[in-house]
């Protein structure tokens, strides 16, 4: 299989997986809030871990709340934080997590709304013409978008939003570990983190919240991660996420000086063919590459492209069920023709050239045939 839907989930990195199960193969019980001498030595790899996630971050360990992935993060972020007549907005083409969070406050009556992209999924410059709306706001803003791999100027955005008074917080489960930024570098109040999109494990990540941000919990029960977030820790998981940030401290794991030669030949082979079009911009996140294919259904060409032993999606993969056309493209202006036969192809650093070349083979003569036979929907 060829496998190019690293947006959605990555393999596990052999080094972290062994850490893993030497934590997993442990011969005493130990719970990380016990006393007892097994649980304090839990507590000690726990906070280990801890420390080695804000090591690669460049943040004080306190401010991170481990939590079971991205979900939860952009959750307690945008449910947590915010008051609740705050103003609270978002950009356009958020991951569904931040968008369903932020309908719910904006259903009790929260203030706020979407802010709009260009036709490569920045965020629109008009919205400095609205300086007054965001005093006293939470705003969310995607670093790396999921679905074409847009990459936001963070840090210029943060730093205007502070300038009109309003918090910002980042989805960057695409972004960390894949990029070489670290929190401070960025300039936001939280930071989503998650692990298995960079080769760690599944059901894992966490929460940077900036020292002076309260939190609300979303989860109530125990005194777990200093009250905000209840439930006893996933320790083998978060051991695991520990070691993948110390092994990219050491030697990013994204790396690879040839990568983005790779995907630009791939970009070109692929715009070749008659009646696809590249969707993600100059500039993004190299190994994402989205591609509109007009009048014909995305379903059919991955049911296609899966017979051929290629794995690709279309749109976000906690979404591509839905039958929905994409948020992301719409808003970027993208024509509903094209939208209906988007897909997405995500590489990593291990795939190598000849896979490239044999996939856009086969999308070449997939994209002929469909285009050949008429629709039936």
């Amino acid at each position: 299989m060829i496998y190019l839907d690293n947006n959605a989930t990555t393999p596990l990195d052999p080094r972290v997986a062994r850490v893993m199960v030497e934590e997993l193969e442990r011969g005493a019980p130990a719970n990380p809030s016990s006393l007892h001498g097994a649980g304090r030595d839990a507590r000690s790899r726990l906070e280990r871990a801890r420390e080695q996630l804000a090591g690669r971050l460049a943040v004080d360990p306190s401010e991170l709340t481990f939590t079971s992935g991205g979900t939860e993060s952009n959750n307690l972020a945008l449910l947590g934080v915010a008051e609740p007549e705050q103003p609270l907005f978002i950009s356009a083409i958020e991951h569904p997590s931040v968008r369903e969070a932020a309908r719910r406050r904006w259903a009790a009556g929260a203030p706020g709304g979407e802010l709009p992209v260009d036709g490569e999924g920045r965020l629109d410059r008009s919205i400095r013409e609205r300086g007054a709306e965001f005093e006293g706001a939470l705003v969310s803003i995607q670093w790396v978008n999921n679905e074409v791999g847009t990459i936001q100027a963070l840090a210029d955005w943060a730093a205007w939003f502070h300038e009109q008074g309003a918090l910002v917080h980042t989805d960057g489960a695409q972004g960390f570990f894949r990029l070489p930024d670290t929190i401070p570098e960025l300039g936001v109040d939280l930071a989503t983190i998650t692990a298995h999109k960079s080769f760690g494990p599944t059901g894992v990540g966490a929460l940077w919240v900036r020292r002076g941000v309260l939190l609300d919990p979303l989860l109530r029960g125990g005194p777990q991660e200093k009250k905000v977030r209840a439930g006893t820790e996933n320790l083998p998981a978060i051991i695991g996420m520990g070691a993948l940030a110390a092994l990219d401290q050491e030697a990013p794991l994204w790396a690879d000086r040839g990568l983005a030669e790779r995907l630009g030949r791939f970009r070109a082979e692929l715009a070749g063919i008659d009646g696809v079009r590249v969707l993600s911009p100059e500039g993004a996140f190299p190994t994402c590459v989205s591609i509109a294919v007009a009048d014909c259904l995305a379903e059919t060409i991955l049911v296609r492209l899966d017979l051929e032993g290629v794995a690709a999606s279309s749109g976000s993969a906690c979404s591509s069920g839905a039958r929905e056309p994409s948020h992301v493209l719409a808003a970027m202006g993208v024509p509903d023709r094209e939208i209906r036969g988007a897909i997405r192809l995500s590489a990593a650093p291990s795939t190598t050239e000849e896979e490239l070349s044999r996939v856009a083979g086969h999308l070449a003569r997939i994209v002929e045939d469909l285009r050949r036979r008429p629709r039936t929907d």
